[in-house]
């Protein structure tokens, strides 16, 4: 639980008006607490994750950076990287966005996406060096090696094959979004132990809708916020493109949830949303 604790205590500073809010998204999300929970790599990952964003905040927020927090945050990447490495390899660019933005805060979102937009083409340049340098060949294997494990799988799905070109990687991106944000549907039977799961995914793309028709206005993305969903998204976008299993992109998503569901929900105009139903509700009752 320190990874969760040190998670809450980083978001309550963003939003301290939303302390419920914060408790449910790290604490009982069911697919996290199932996932994170069990004797596995994720639990230690979704630790590793928690104590670098813990450890970096307070650093930068209180401008002490201190040896002994820097070695616990290279000590948890060195975890993440024998663990996962192309956990790493996406969380690397994340956290170099979030230190630039964090000296101006107004232009997060626009720092966050001139460094993933130069990381993108310094990722797909990698094409033209040898192949153990090879960054989309290597993304491409691994869609390989999942698709492999999945002829054994009861969960398998149809993938697009990924070749190691801009063009395979653009055209894929609907089906990887598709994946991995909306994956089981409800529709899907592959298997009564999904039905959770499906009901799960449904209610967060509920929340979505509400957030993209409610949103609050004049929002300013902190740099956390921006790490978070950037972080998420290309975490998402390398679980869609690579795994074609059900059960398998259940569970590698899992950790990630709460940093996209927090700021899903917190910049949701709930209010204007009560005030629209009160108005419904009372014409339907008037009728």
């Amino acid at each position: 639980f320190f990874g969760t604790v040190g998670l809450y205590r980083v978001f309550i500073k963003i939003f301290p008006a939303y302390r419920l809010v914060l408790i449910a998204c790290i604490f009982l999300l069911p697919s996290v607490i199932y996932f994170s929970s069990s004797i596995h790599r994720d639990g230690l990952i979704y630790l590793s994750l928690s104590m670098v964003i813990y450890h970096l905040f307070f650093m930068m927020q209180n401008k002490k950076y201190s040896f002994k927090n820097i070695l616990i945050i290279l000590i948890f990447l060195a975890l993440i990287l024998l663990l996962r490495n192309f956990v790493f390899i996406t969380l690397v660019p994340a956290i170099i966005a979030w230190m630039f933005a964090e000296h101006k805060p107004k232009y997060a979102f626009i720092i966050f996406s001139g460094i993933y937009l130069f990381i993108s083409v310094l990722f797909f340049c990698t094409g033209f060096l040898p192949p153990s340098f090879n960054l989309p060949a290597h993304v491409s294997n691994r869609q390989i090696d999942f698709i492999i494990i999945a002829k054994r799988g009861a969960s398998a799905i149809n993938i697009n094959p990924l070749y190691p070109n801009f063009r395979s990687f653009l055209n894929n991106i609907p089906q990887a979004l598709n994946h991995s944000f909306m994956r089981p549907y409800l529709t899907e039977h592959l298997n009564f132990l999904y039905i959770p799961s499906g009901l799960e995914i449904f209610c967060y793309e509920i929340l979505f809708l509400s957030f993209i028709f409610f949103r609050k206005k004049n929002i300013t993305f902190s740099p956390l916020i921006c790490f978070s969903v950037f972080l998420t998204i290309t975490m998402f976008l390398i679980i869609g493109y690579t795994i074609p299993i059900i059960g398998a992109i259940v569970r590698y998503r899992s950790i990630y949830l709460p940093f996209i569901l927090i700021p899903i929900i917190c910049y949701t105009d709930w209010k204007k949303i009560k005030t629209i139903f009160h108005i419904k509700i009372g014409r339907a009752s008037c009728r």
